[in-house]
């Protein structure tokens, strides 16, 4: 027996040029988290060079380079709180 991998399978409709016109294509892979992402972004601000960021609403300005890289923290064993509080689920 074969198995059917049910993602090649999807068709996903999109609503284009104000909802005029109607797209279908196939479910993509999502590509706005974990470390693919932060990858993917780190490449982009290397094209974009050393830029400029207003800080402090807008009265201060910083370089890219010299903003600080956050770090990805592993949440294995930690608790977070469910049910109004009143229960805890270990990670």
């Amino acid at each position: 027996m074969i198995g059917i991998d049910f993602r090649d399978t999807i068709i996903i409709r999109q609503s284009i040029n104000k909802g005029t016109k109607v797209i279908e294509t196939p479910l993509k892979k999502a590509n706005w988290q974990g470390e693919e992402f932060k990858q993917y972004q780190a490449e982009r601000l290397k094209l974009a060079g050393d830029l400029m960021i207003m800080s402090a609403k807008g009265t201060s300005m910083i370089k890219l380079s010299k903003m600080k890289k956050s770090k990805t923290v592993n949440i294995k064993g930690h608790y977070i709180t469910t049910r109004r509080g009143t229960d805890r689920v270990r990670l």
